[in-house]
């Protein structure tokens, strides 16, 4: 602790201050548009390296005191080039036209916790995603806003239910048994995107099989909390030299947000009106019988008839349960404005998706406001605040060995009978021996009602400021904190509640996370003219508190709902607490006429995670770009290389030796280390966070006038000190110890290209591709290959298996057996697909503008066991063609060929499309002068899929955040499109 404070006091050090010099002369000046020239109003006019400023007026026009004597004016606004003049003495008015940056050239990415860089000298492949970008489609959470929109950021959902439930993989596989998400950072706050499960595993036992994780769940992962209307742009740190500087919590990237603010001007009030449904986008399809003799001779002597069965009549069992389409709707406001000093941002939301299936929806509330404050001409501060309503209806899915999922119900019940409710509002029976999953959903309850409170507050003050120096203190505080309350009810009267002896469930979770972070940063900035040099250092502490409780009541009295009408009762509680300290260091050279950057940096990070919590763990990162002036055609050539190094922490946990208070000792209660060898597990002694070293390199060019980009990038990162388990001599009273060992190769391609074909006051196509592809081996592995938890269903159905030599992400399973009768085990397919491209364009005419995204992926395999059930039912839709086949060579009732359920996930999506028309302004003013924009859009996403794939969604992934075990298809939620209507008002 001696050792923090010396080093916080260190850095916040003041330093004599000095004045600028004096000003004198008052400089006006008008700012339009070079296109349709409309005043670019909020657009930001400053002295460099200094504090003075000034906002540009609606009408187009400012104001601002400079020093006498030549002096330099920088213009910026979000979306065009920026604007550099030097202004002579004598010199009283400007006129600047700014050109617009629609392939955000000229933007300000992050290289630092309190620096940033101009893209067009950046050394890092930096993806970057405008706010525009997000909003272009309505989205449930920012993860789906921003699939095919980054080359290198593979988006995956893992259930087509409501709320959530996404993968976000950044380069690769990047950990065998830690944490696999990215980390986020919101207006400077580290949010928490934990994906707690709702516990619905007492009711379907899914745990019971190969699978003891209760990832089964299908949880929603908290980032979906996040409002996408506030975002204002967001930044990818996909590799660890860009990443390096958040050190030990890195090294599945860093995804940093920043919401919108306000900009000085009178009042700007926007809101936006949608309307939209849900509709179910792919069916699976049922057997279809012919006659009587049909069903009796697949379904057993006597079913037509015990069943009612009536040739020609069938009943689409999926369309019962997921037919829904009810309205759905999202109203967003936000008001904006200030002056010079002050500036304000609020802004709020009310969504309303209604799910395809009843007792399913996503509802979101939410209300920010972001302030802004400049006090004198040396002290700026910030304060962020976001309260946020969440309340996620999941309905029932995934995997259970109880029978109750409806896609667990359905290969088994035949589509001769009618599961609909009834007019006087009962269900009927299954009569084969199955529940009702249209009684199921239509009675029980699985409610996720979420009430989450961040904010932060940033306060910078300019301790010197010269004519080519600047010296500043930042400090930053932020908190996260939310509750989160699963409430499941599963009435007697369903047909399954009464098989375990206890008619009725009541399941109730109850968990809150508080995630703390204070920074401190002090930034130097020295100019000689041709070369600038920052130096930046600070300090950071953060603290995570996560507590979980959870209750199962069975057998409940008069079918209440109460945990305590229970005449079974169980509790389990769960708390986590870790705490992290680091500081860093950091130096930046622009020189040669702002044509070469060098970076170099370091971050040091000591963890309660770790088993030395004392021990600091250093990340250096280093990195260069250089561009080439060319001239023609050709803008520019810039060659960049980087390298770094980043963490990613020990679980909770995993240091520490369990204790168990289930047991007595001579008839007192007492905490023994558990006598199962499943949980008797013992951390190393000197367990630490894996390691990752990357290095990458790439060539950027822009062409025609900036009308043209492109980027190129090759990386390989060495994952070192991995997490494994090793199995423990019998003696030692252990069975495993969780230990650092062993290591993963990562490599991967990433290409972006951007292209504006045309642009004119009535004509804009702006057009954008990205691809990009990895590979992974496991180099070195020091225990005998093994398979993670949540990775399959053995080797017989197929499982993932970690073998030196081979893809992380390798399915095995049998493919046949030998002349004696023994299994022959071999690879049946991968997770990683052979690559991943989107298109984007965006084309405007006049006041008509059309926007659409298509993503194809090519390769990646799934396993495919909601086929194989259908098949072992006889139910499969093309059975009496290839299902009967395909039983009797697949595994458990055939030959044993795991191949056959391994199924290739190629698929080509049109993600996102909107058709929008801005009404004329001149019609505007006309109607009403406060009025400044009418927008009408229809908008729709996941529109179209085209896939082989015989699955419900080619994205299907069960088990959800998992760093290997993916593309787990067992009874999964299906999927669905939306289609949205609305109009957009600008006062």
């Amino acid at each position: 602790m001696r050792f923090r404070i010396v080093l916080l006091l260190a850095l916040f050090v003041g330093l004599s201050a000095s004045s600028v010099d004096a000003q004198t002369r008052v400089l006006t000046g008008t700012v339009t548009d070079a296109i349709t020239g409309e005043p670019v109003a909020g657009a930001e006019v400053t002295v460099p390296n200094t504090t003075i400023r000034a906002f540009v007026n609606q009408d187009g026009t400012f104001t601002l005191g400079v020093p006498t004597g030549s002096v330099q004016i920088l213009i910026r606004r979000i979306g065009y080039k920026r604007y550099l003049l030097t202004v002579p003495p004598g010199q009283n008015n400007i006129q600047a036209q700014l050109e617009r940056d629609v392939l955000q050239l000229e933007e300000v990415v992050v290289t630092g916790v309190a620096t940033g860089v101009s893209r067009q000298n950046l050394a890092n492949a930096v993806g970057t995603v405008s706010g525009d970008d997000v909003q272009e489609v309505t989205s449930q959470s920012v993860e789906h806003a921003l699939a095919g929109k980054v080359a290198g950021v593979d988006i995956q959902q893992n259930s087509g239910a409501p709320g959530g439930g996404v993968q976000v993989r950044l380069r690769g596989t990047t950990s065998i048994n830690a944490t696999a998400q990215p980390l986020w950072v919101v207006d400077g706050v580290l949010m928490s995107d934990v994906a707690i499960p709702s516990n619905q595993n007492a009711v379907t036992a899914s745990t019971g099989g190969n699978n003891p994780s209760l990832t089964q769940d299908g949880q929603v992962n908290r980032i979906a909390d996040l409002n996408p209307e506030d975002i204002e742009s967001i930044e990818v740190l996909k590799g660890a030299s860009a990443s390096a500087i958040y050190g030990s919590k890195a090294s599945n990237g860093v995804i940093i947000v920043r919401t919108k603010r306000g900009r000085a001007g009178p009042p700007r009030f926007n809101v936006s009106q949608r309307f939209g449904f849900f509709d179910l986008s792919n069916r699976l399809g049922s057997r279809t019988f012919e006659d009587a003799a049909e069903v009796d001779a697949v379904l057993g002597a006597g079913t037509a008839a015990a069943v009612g069965f009536t040739p020609g009549v069938s009943f689409d069992h999926e369309e019962q349960l997921a037919g829904r389409n009810a309205l759905s709707s999202e109203t967003a406001f936000n008001i904006s404005g200030g002056d010079e000093d002050t500036q304000y941002f609020l802004s709020g939301l009310w969504q309303d998706d209604a799910g395809i299936m009843e007792n399913t929806g996503f509802a979101k509330q939410s209300l920010r406001i972001n302030l802004d404050q400049t006090v004198g001409t040396r002290i700026r501060g910030s304060l962020s605040t976001n309260i946020l309503h969440t309340l996620a209806q999941r309905g029932l899915q995934n995997n259970d060995n109880a029978g109750v999922s409806p896609y667990m119900v359905f290969p088994f019940t035949a589509n001769i009978v009618d599961l609909s409710q009834r007019a006087d509002g009962t269900y009927p029976t299954n009569p084969f021996e199955r529940s009702n999953p249209v009684q199921t959903l239509g009675l029980m309850q699985n409610d996720e009602d979420v009430w989450r409170f961040t904010s932060s507050g940033r306060v910078e003050f300019s301790v010197v400021q010269t004519a080519n120096s600047d010296f500043r203190l930042i400090g930053l505080a932020g908190a996260d904190f939310f509750r989160q309350q699963n409430e499941l009810f599963f009435p007697p009267e369903l047909q399954f509640e009464d098989d375990d002896g206890f008619p009725g469930t009541s399941l109730l979770g109850d968990s809150d996370n508080l995630s703390l972070n204070v920074n401190g940063s002090a930034v130097y900035t020295y100019n000689t003219g041709s070369t600038a040099f920052t130096t930046s250092a600070g300090v950071q502490y953060e603290t995570r508190d996560l507590n979980i409780a959870r209750v199962t009541s069975r057998g409940l009295t008069a079918g209440q709902p109460n945990i305590d009408a229970g005449t079974n009762v169980a509790v389990n509680e769960d708390r986590q607490r870790v705490e992290d300290f680091g500081f860093y260091l950091q130096e930046e050279v622009l020189t040669l006429n702002d044509r070469l950057l060098l970076t170099a940096g370091f971050r040091a990070d000591q963890s309660s995670a770790n088993a030395d919590d004392t021990e600091l763990h250093f990340y250096p990162k280093l990195a260069g770009s250089y561009r080439i002036p060319v001239g023609g055609t050709i803008d520019d050539i810039k060659f960049r290389a980087a390298y770094g190094e980043s963490g990613n922490q020990p679980l909770f946990g995993q240091k520490f030796t369990p204790l168990d208070a289930t047991f007595n000792v001579e008839g007192i209660p007492g905490i023994v280390v558990p006598p199962s060898t499943i949980f008797a597990n013992v951390g190393s002694p000197d367990l630490k966070p894996e390691r990752q070293r990357e290095i990458e390199g790439g060539v950027d060019a822009s062409f025609y006038g900036g009308r043209a980009t492109f980027e190129f990038t090759v990386y390989q990162k060495t994952i070192s000190d991995l997490l494994l388990t090793r199995r423990l001599a019998p003696s030692s009273g252990f069975a495993n110890e969780i230990f650092n060992a062993g290591e993963l190769r990562t490599r991967g391609v990433e290409v972006s290209l951007g292209l504006v074909p045309a642009q004119s006051a009535d004509f804009n196509w702006v057009f954008r591709t990205n691809f990009f592809l990895s590979r992974s081996k496991v180099t070195d592995l020091p225990v005998p290959a093994f398979i993670p938890s949540s990775s399959g269903f053995g080797i017989g159905l197929g499982t993932i298996r970690i073998e030196e030599g081979k893809s992380p992400t390798q399915f095995i399973g049998n493919t046949g057996f030998d002349a004696n009768g023994a299994p022959i085990v071999a690879t049946v397919g991968d997770v990683n697909p052979d690559f991943k491209w989107s298109f984007t364009n965006d084309v405007t005419f006049g006041n008509i503008n059309l926007y659409f995204l298509f993503d194809w992926q090519k390769g990646s395999d799934a396993l495919n066991l909601t086929q194989l059930l259908y098949d072992i039912g006889s139910l499969t839709g093309d059975f009496e063609t290839a299902g009967a086949e395909r039983r009797a060579n697949g595994p458990l009732v055939g030959a044993g060929d795991t191949r056959i359920y391994v199924q290739d996930l190629s698929f080509l999506k049109m993600r996102e499309i909107t058709l929008s028309w801005r009404l004329p302004q001149r019609s505007l003013s006309n109607f009403w002068s406060a009025l400044r924009s009418v927008r009408l859009f229809a908008q729709a996403r996941n529109l179209i899929t085209v896939a082989d794939y015989p699955g419900l969604d080619p994205e299907v992934s069960n088990f959800g955040n998992q760093p290997t075990g993916r593309n787990i298809d067992v009874a999964p939620f299906p999927p669905s499109r939306s289609f949205w209507f609305g109009i957009d008002l600008g006062f």
